[in-house]
C-alpha cells in the first residue's frame, strides 16, 4: 500500500521539537515575571501530542510560544497551529537561553527556590522558522519575527512508502465455500518508495484553507510552490506584514520582556512569584 507524509524538511535538522515552560531570568523582573513556552526542534508526528500535553498542564493560562525550528511534518505543524489558535496564544520566532538548569538535566537543583524549573532569556538572534514551521507560526493570534530572526519557506517534499503486509487468516467451510473467520496482521515490510517535490492540488487546497482560517494571505503558498525543496526563500519583514503572516513589526521581546508585566493590566503571561516561590 502507499502512504504519504508531507512536508518534512530535506533533510530535517536536529532533535525533535521539545516544549518547556520558561520563566524570565531578566534581572529585576521579580516579583512579577513573564513566562513563555520554548518550542525548539524538528516538528514530527509526535509533536502535536506533546504540545497538547503541555497545554493541559497549563490549565487556562495563556503563554506565548517562542519557536525555532527547521520545519518538519506539515500535518503536525497544522495541528499545532490550530491548537495555538484555539487557545488564542501569541507566537514569536526566537530562541531561549536557559539559565541554571538546562532542559536535558534531570536532577539539576540550580533553580530550586526560584519558583520555576526552567529560567531563561528569549532572544531573536540566530532564531529561525523554516519549511513547515511558518504554518505552525501562522496559528498565533499575535505573530512577530524580529529583525535578527529568519523565517523561510520552500516546496513541500512528499514521501510515498510502499509497504508489504502479511496476514494470518483462518477459514471455515460453509456450504462448500471458504469463509474468513479471522484476519490478523503478522508482519509489514518496506518494499520501496519515492519522493515528489511538487505540491499536489489537494495539499495546496488544504494549506490555503488553513491559512484562510488563520487570516493569512495565500501568497505564502505561492512562495512555497516556486521555491525548490533544496532551497529556502526568506520572507522579509515588510513582505510578512503584507501577507498578514506577521501582525506587526517587532521581535520576541514584545512578548517576553519585563516591560509586558509593567502595564495595567499586565500581560496574560505574567505571573506573580510569592516570597515562598522565591525563597
Amino acid at each position: 500500500m502507499l502512504s504519504a507524509t508531507s512536508g518534512r524538511a530535506s533533510p530535517p535538522e536536529g532533535a525533535d521539537m521539545q516544549f518547556f515552560v520558561v520563566r524570565s531570568g531578566q534581572p529585576g523582573c521579580e516579583p512579577t515575571c513573564p513566562e513563555w513556552v520554548s518550542a525548539e526542534g524538528t516538528i514530527v508526528d509526535e509533536s502535536p501530542a506533546r504540545f497538547k500535553k503541555l497545554l493541559k498542564s497549563l490549565g487556562n493560562r495563556r503563554l506565548p510560544i517562542v519557536v525555532t525550528s527547521p520545519g518538519g511534518d506539515v500535518d503536525a505543524a497544522l495541528a499545532i497551529g490550530r491548537m495555538i489558535r484555539a487557545r488564542k496564544l501569541d507566537v514569536a520566532v526566537g530562541k531561549t537561553r536557559f539559565v541554571g538548569c538546562q532542559p536535558e538535566q534531570r536532577d539539576c537543583r540550580a533553580n530550586d527556590g526560584k519558583g520555576a524549573r526552567h529560567i531563561g532569556i528569549a532572544y531573536s538572534g540566530e532564531a529561525y522558522c523554516n519549511s513547515a514551521c511558518p504554518l505552525m507560526f501562522a496559528g498565533g493570534t499575535r505573530r512577530v519575527v524580529g529583525e535578527w530572526a529568519f523565517l523561510g519557506v520552500h516546496q513541500i517534499t512528499t514521501t510515498y512508502v510502499q509497504m508489504e503486509t502479511q496476514y494470518r487468516m483462518k477459514y471455515r467451510v460453509v456450504n462448500g465455500k471458504k469463509k474468513v473467520t479471522s484476519k490478523k496482521v503478522v508482519g509489514r515490510r518496506n518494499v520501496g518508495g519515492y519522493k515528489t517535490y511538487e505540491m499536489s492540488k489537494a495539499t495546496e487546497r488544504k494549506l490555503e484553507t488553513y491559512l484562510t482560517d488563520m487570516g493569512v494571505d495565500h501568497a505564502v503558498v505561492n512562495l512555497m510552490k516556486v521555491t525548490p525543496a533544496t532551497d529556502i526563500r526568506k520572507i522579509e519583514p515588510v513582505a510578512m506584514l503584507e501577507m498578514k503572516l506577521t501582525t506587526e513589526l517587532g521581535g520576541v521581546e514584545f512578548l517576553t520582556s519585563i516591560e509586558v508585566c509593567a502595564t495595567v493590566p499586565a500581560a496574560a503571561n505574567c505571573r506573580v512569584f510569592t516570597s515562598v516561590d522565591l525563597e
